[in-house]
Parts: structure tokens; C-alpha cells; sequence
């Protein structure tokens, strides 16, 4: 935790000091000259407006590395444990994930760079407020990705989680936000920053403060959800809040290789994954994988697949056996994803419908989803036709919830859905999770979320995840 902790400082002050120099236009040749004295920067190169606007810059690039990372990223390891996507390559720590057998010391895990993205955030806050507290709409953008990053580690995580904070750069382990959390708790913290975002906002108009505000409205409703208040969560996503056709979107760098979309790093580049299915081959026989959603044979048009061959980057599976399923939404690697938008909006609304027992009002919002086909970035889906509405309540949160599954395929939502069926909906794991043979040998394990990874321990209160439940 420290050196995470001094990373997500210094890489920061450094990234300002960095503008802040090219912004002077001082002679190269002398600067390069001058004594140095390593490690120690100018408290004036990080102290200054233009210095504060650089790190929100940088925090807002950083809160894309839970997608944007050029190979192992949140939202794709999340896809994983859950049923999006499937190991096809020869790491060992993926499929622990694939087959839900995860353990503390599985180098894969992505906690340590998500609490990275947290210290951006936060010293980006900082420094805007001290320096800029007039810019109401970067501020408010900071908080609104403060918050959404720790719903998602709520959503992804054990319960256990230490959110920790530096002050001045330095970690005090005896603080108390370095006690673990249970998920409800960080919940309860996401929001809180969720509630400053809107706050910081207001009702200004412009056109940066409206979207801010969308995406903050988004994510509070989503955290509502999490926490089981679903009509609370539809009232504050109707469609005069947040219209149709919203996108807040996360974009790539096309000079940067560690900037890529991971998943088409992983899937569309290099092959070390593949889309996910609802059977497999094993040993000549096919292989049904229980409650998986056959998101590779479905022809869905929300998830377009296509097989690898001589036309793709990749004729097979990185392991040479697993067949290669590449998907379709984003083609290329600067295709840009959206983070939050009005589908989930939407469906939000229709799981509030679900859950007072308004079927007919959940399928109308469905159904009108699947007539408009709203965009998923650059990505328009093909025709769709009208569901049939579903006799009974379970049945109706079945359909729900694929129909989800589908449209936010790959965009980080799938890991919190199926904890949510258990937690919320009380279904049992083996009735939620891929269940069954696993075709490269064994079955798959028990795993419903994330462990805190063993590099945690440095901080003396945390003894690990204080259970693994849903």
C-alpha cells in the first residue's frame, strides 16, 4: 500500500511539473545544465492553477485505466469471474479467474492500480480546489469518478476493502480509513462523493456541467441500486435528467500502447481471451456451463461475434486449442466506450419496474430499448424484435437480467449484476455463477467476487477479506 500510495502522488506531481516546465519555455540546454538534486521537486511546479488542471487532466486519464489499459484491466478480469469472456491463453493466474479458483497472491488482480486511480483523484481534488474553485465542472467531474471508482470496487471486490488516503504524500496506517470496509460501507462512501459531485454542479448549464452532471446522476443511481433502494435510484435517472442517446465516454490515446481498450487488446489483438459461451468441448463431448449466457452463439445483435480466421488478427487462441470468439462492439483499438450512458439509465428504470411487480412496465422499457437501438459508443445494433412478457416474477428477473447482460456486454456491470441475483434477488450461487466441468480440467470454484490481493498486508489493519459472500 505505501508504494502504491507514493505512485499515485508523485506520478502525479511529476506529470505537473512536467507541463508546468514546458509551459515556461526556459532554455533546454540550460536546464538540462543545471545541478540537480534527484527526487526533489519545486513545491512551486505543483502549487499553481495551471499545475492543478494538469492533475485533473491526468486523474481523469488515470479513471480510464479501468478499461484503457493496454491488457488487464477491471472491467475485463470482472467479465472473467463472471460469464463474459473465457481464458484462452496459458496464464495460470487467468483462469484462476476464468475457473473462480482466485487466490491472495494472483499477480492479475488489478486492486493495486484502482487504488492508484483513487490517489489521482483525490490529490487532483485537492489541488483544483485550492487553486481553481471557480472551474465547478472539473471538480465536480473528479468526484463523480471518485465515487464511480469505488462503486466498482464495491461491486468487484470481498468485503474487507481499505480505501486508505495519504496526506501530504505520507501514509499514517493508523488513520482510520485504513480499517477495511464491507461493501455496504463503501458504498456508502461512493455516494457521498457522488452527492458533493451534483452539489458542486448545480444547475449550471454549459455544456460540461450537464454532462458531468448525466454521469453523476448515472452512478448515483447505479449505487443506489447496489444497495437495494431501486425506486429511489429510477427517480433520479427519468428521461428529462438523462435523455436518450447520453454518452459519457471514455476515449483512447493512438500514441500511447498502454492506452489501448483492453479488451480488444486481449481479445481483438492478441487472442489471450475469447468470448464467452454457454457450452465448450471437452474431450470430444459438448460441455454445457451451467447459468452462462451463450453471448458467442446467440447472434445477438447487441453482441456481434465473429470466429477467428485468416481475416482477424488472430487465425486462433493464443493456447492454439481454445476456439477464438472475437467481439464485435469495438473493432478497433481507439473505438471509444462509454462509461455510463442512457441505457443504463433505462434500465434502471425497468429493474424499478421489476422489483414493484410492474412487469408490463418493465417489458415496455425493454422492448422500447430494443426498437430504438441506442448506440453503445460508435456501435449501433442491428433490428431486434419485441420480447414476450414473462408469466412470473422469477421468470421476469431471468429476463431482465440477461437482457442487461446484453446490453452492457463488456462495460463492467455483469460481476455486480450476478452478486446482486444472490444478494438481492436470493439465488444461490450455483444457481448464478458458471457452474460445472471446466474444459481445461476440473470444475469451476466457488468464487463470487475478488480478494484483496496479498499486497495489502503492509497495512497493519487489514487481516484480509472479512468474507467472501456476495
Amino acid at each position: 500500500m505505501i508504494s502504491i500510495a507514493y505512485r499515485a502522488r508523485w506520478a502525479a506531481v511529476a506529470t505537473a511539473a512536467a507541463v508546468v516546465l514546458a509551459a515556461t519555455g526556459c532554455n533546454l540546454k540550460d536546464t538540462l545544465l543545471e545541478p540537480q538534486n534527484p527526487g526533489i521537486i519545486d513545491e512551486s511546479a505543483v502549487n499553481s492553477p495551471s499545475a492543478a488542471l494538469a492533475l485533473k487532466v491526468g486523474a481523469i486519464g488515470r479513471l480510464k485505466n479501468l478499461v484503457n489499459c493496454g491488457g488487464e484491466c477491471l472491467w475485463e478480469e470482472g467479465g472473467h469471474l463472471a460469464d463474459e469472456f473465457k481464458n484462452s491463453d496459458f496464464q495460470p493466474t487467468r483462469q484462476d479467474v476464468d475457473q473462480r479458483t482466485m487466490t491472495i497472491s494472483n499477480t492479475i488482480l488489478s486492486y493495486n492500480g484502482v487504488t492508484t486511480i483513487r490517489g489521482f483523484l483525490r490529490t487532483a481534488i485537492d489541488k483544483m480546489r485550492e487553486f481553481l474553485p471557480n472551474n465547478t465542472a472539473d471538480i465536480a467531474e473528479l468526484y463523480m469518478g471518485l465515487g464511480f471508482v469505488e462503486m466498482s470496487m464495491a461491486e468487484t471486490y470481498c468485503n474487507g476493502t481499505p480505501l486508505g488516503r495519504t496526506i501530504d504524500g505520507l501514509v499514517d496506517y493508523s488513520d482510520a480509513s485504513f480499517k477495511p470496509l464491507t461493501n455496504a460501507e463503501v458504498y456508502a462512501v461512493a455516494l457521498a462523493h457522488l452527492d458533493s459531485a451534483l452539489t458542486i454542479v448545480g444547475s449550471a448549464t454549459d455544456a460540461a456541467s450537464t454532462d458531468v452532471r448525466r454521469a453523476s446522476l448515472i452512478v448515483k443511481a447505479r449505487i443506489l441500486v447496489d444497495q437495494k433502494q431501486f425506486s429511489a435510484a429510477a427517480a433520479v435517472v427519468p428521461v428529462s435528467a438523462v435523455p436518450a442517446g447520453y454518452q459519457y465516454m471514455w476515449t483512447t490515446a493512438t500514441s500511447s500502447n498502454n492506452d489501448d481498450l483492453g479488451i480488444w487488446s486481449l481479445n481483438n489483438s492478441v487472442a489471450r481471451i475469447t468470448v464467452s459461451d454457454s457450452f465448450d468441448i471437452v474431450n470430444g463431448q459438448v460441455n454445457l456451463i451451467r447459468n452462462a449466457i451463450p453471448f458467442a452463439s446467440a447472434n445477438d445483435p447487441r453482441v456481434p461475434v465473429i470466429r477467428g480466421d485468416a481475416a482477424t488478427p488472430k487465425v486462433v487462441a493464443e493456447d492454439g486449442v481454445t476456439p477464438l470468439f472475437i467481439q464485435r462492439i469495438w473493432p478497433n483499438r481507439d473505438d471509444p466506450i462509454p462509461m455510463v450512458s442512457a441505457i443504463d439509465a433505462r434500465l434502471i428504470e425497468a429493474e424499478a419496474k421489476l422489483n414493484a411487480n410492474d412487469i408490463p412496465g418493465m417489458m415496455t422499457i425493454l422492448n422500447q430499448l430494443r426498437t430504438d437501438r441506442p448506440r453503445i459508443g460508435n456501435f449501433t445494433p442491428g433490428a431486434m424484435t419485441a420480447l414476450a412478457a414473462p408469466t412470473t416474477q422469477d421468470a421476469a428477473v431471468t429476463l431482465f437480467f440477461r437482457e442487461k447482460a446484453f446490453w452492457t456486454f463488456g462495460r463492467g456491470q455483469r460481476l455486480g449484476d450476478l452478486r446482486r441475483l444472490i444478494r438481492q434477488y436470493g439465488r444461490t450461487e450455483d444457481k448464478v455463477f458458471p457452474t460445472g466441468v471446466y474444459y481445461k480440467g476440473g470444475v469451476y470454484g466457488k468464487d463470487v467476487n475478488f480478494p484483496i490481493p496479498d499486497a495489502e498486508y503492509v497495512n497493519p489493519q487489514f487481516k484480509g477479506c472479512l468474507d467472501r459472500n456476495a
